[in-house]
């Protein structure tokens, strides 16, 4: 092979492996934002009533008609939000109800998803009368702090979107069927921001809260839990409010993917020492115990690695960014198959690798590792 052939087979190698890393960036970029096909995202008040209409008319709303609905306006306000495992999620914060004085059932709310309550608690921090739509109401404020456990999709790590959510319930459980919580958008700024109901000094930590909301889901019950006022496999619309958070992707990618690189780096480093040239064996230190030793080492640098990623998410599947481990691992085992190939001279059978000087198996590493990533991505996101 000529110089100026081998110079035009590097510099493809390096355009198809190029091709494959825009295809892996493609697909990051184009990772879709999922909130789910039950869930009804409320944004005004004229949502509200077209929403409650509509599920007026499917008889879904608790159940009752709505004249017999009792709403009690319901604002949230959250000064903290933090992760205590991969599925149980901290919140600290204020919440507050308008209830007619006439209202005849028990005032207050509770989480449905709450864990461990004997550490959390709900405060009233005032109970005041105002005037409210033009009645007098009883404004009850409360400060809570509830640790709430939810089933989240990680399977887009690093890239992950996760929609946390706080579940309300009335208070007067037996009498749900009575009354709605309904979003209080009088008691924000007229002009919202997308993450509006955040403490501005909230940490967020790893994740950026892009948006906050109100919404409602269908949940199906198949049974009234002994209750008269609730019937049998009736859909009810509960009330939730929601912050849509995505991962700080750069944090991710320094901690996970950046180890990645190198440890890729130094794997075809080991794979150029391989040489039939003796000065330059020589030179290098080339071994076919020598790469193996390397590839055994480099595969406990991502094993430990992969384990404590696997660490953070034990209840769930396969994580995107462990498809990067899977790779490398393959990739690990054929660069140690093919130093252990190229010391064997005198076996026709691997000819091809002595041909140049080991040349294919390093024109083809890149090529080979970055297409099998860009795979992956667009598989598994």
């Amino acid at each position: 092979m000529t110089h100026k052939t081998a110079r035009l087979i590097v510099w493809l190698s390096t355009a198809v492996s190029m091709v494959a890393v825009a295809l892996i960036v493609t697909g990051w970029l184009l990772v879709g934002h999922n909130l789910g096909a039950r869930t009804k995202v409320i944004n005004s008040a004229a949502e509200l009533e077209t929403f409650l209409s509509a599920a007026d008319a499917k008889g879904t709303v608790e159940n009752s008609k709505s004249a017999d609905i009792i709403r009690i306006p319901t604002g949230v306000f959250i000064q903290s939000a933090s992760f205590k495992s991969s599925t149980d999620v901290n919140l600290i914060g204020f919440i507050w109800q308008y209830y007619p004085l006439d209202f005849p059932f028990e005032r207050g709310f509770s989480f449905p998803e709450e864990i461990d309550s004997s550490f959390g608690f709900v405060e009233t921090a005032y109970d005041k009368t105002i005037i409210y739509n033009g009645a007098p109401h009883q404004l009850i404020g409360s400060r809570f702090d509830v640790t709430v456990r939810q089933s989240f999709d990680y399977s887009s790590y690093p890239l992950d979107f996760l929609n946390i959510w706080l579940r309300i319930w009335p208070k007067d459980w037996t009498d749900h069927a009575s009354i709605i919580l309904v979003p209080d958008f009088q008691s924000y700024e007229a002009e919202r921001r997308a993450d509006f109901g955040l403490d501005g000094d909230l940490v967020q930590g790893e994740w950026d809260i892009v948006r906050t909301f109100f919404s409602y889901q269908n949940i199906r019950y198949d049974t009234n839990f002994g209750l008269s006022s609730r019937a049998k496999n009736t859909t009810y619309n509960e009330f939730y409010y929601n912050l849509a958070a995505e991962r700080k992707f750069i944090n991710a990618f320094i901690i996970n993917l950046v180890p990645l690189l190198v440890v890729s780096l130094l794997l075809f480093s080991a794979l150029m020492t391989i040489s039939n040239d003796k000065e330059q064996a020589r030179l290098f230190g080339y071994s076919a115990s020598g790469i193996l030793g390397t590839c055994s080492a480099l595969f406990f640098v991502v094993l430990l690695s992969h384990i404590q990623v696997r660490g953070l998410f034990v209840d769930s599947g396969l994580v995107y960014i462990e498809y990067f481990y899977l790779v490398l691992y393959v990739m690990i085992l054929l660069v140690a198959l093919n130093g252990y190939l190229f010391s064997l001279t005198g076996d026709r059978r691997v000819a091809l690798l002595h041909r140049n000087d080991n040349f294919l198996a390093r024109v083809s590493y890149w090529p080979l590792l970055s297409w099998s990533l860009a795979g992956m991505t667009w598989w598994a996101l």
